[in-house]
């Protein structure tokens, strides 16, 4: 009888680009709104030259959020551009595949949105830091944290 399942042993090699989308998605929408940029700028963004940018530095890495996008660069790695119009993720102007200067930004990415999700909780508690994400009706709340533990998964089992 043949196997059709995947051995857990096994990498799932769709699973992490699409992870990183809703990551990237989560964080996207969290971070484009009046209220979260607010947020942002007590955290450490700072407006750039272009109109309605917000700019960071993280650990070596340029962290750019817009309405439109999030753009990271990280110098020997290359640059991450997430397109919140077609929900595409880039990786140097192509879709994302997973080399090693992608996740080493993913792994920076990842740092930057835990230590900032940890920031809102232990500044307006854990209630109001899930409560932020809207979530009204039937859909669940964004939850950027649960979101990067997902992808911490993902990545734990790829090395595996």
């Amino acid at each position: 009888m043949p196997d059709t399942l995947p051995s857990p042993t096994e990498p799932n090699e769709s699973a992490l680009p699409a992870q990183l989308e809703t990551l990237l998605e989560t964080t996207h929408t969290l971070w484009a709104t009046p209220e979260e940029r607010r947020r942002m700028r007590y955290f450490g963004f700072r407006p750039a030259v272009e109109a309605g940018v917000l700019k960071r530095e993280w650990h070596g890495m340029g962290v750019r959020i817009s309405t439109n996008a999030m753009r990271v660069a990280l110098p020997g790695a290359g640059e991450l551009v997430y397109q919140a119009k077609d929900r595409r993720v880039l990786l140097d102007g192509e879709p994302f595949t997973p080399t090693d200067g992608g996740l080493t930004i993913v792994q920076h990415i990842i740092d930057l949105i835990q230590n900032y999700e940890r920031w809102v909780e232990a500044r307006e508690g854990r209630t109001e830091r899930i409560g932020r994400g809207g979530g009204g009706g039937d859909r669940r709340p964004l939850n950027a944290l649960a979101e990067t533990r997902r992808m911490r998964r993902i990545l734990r089992d790829r090395t595996r």
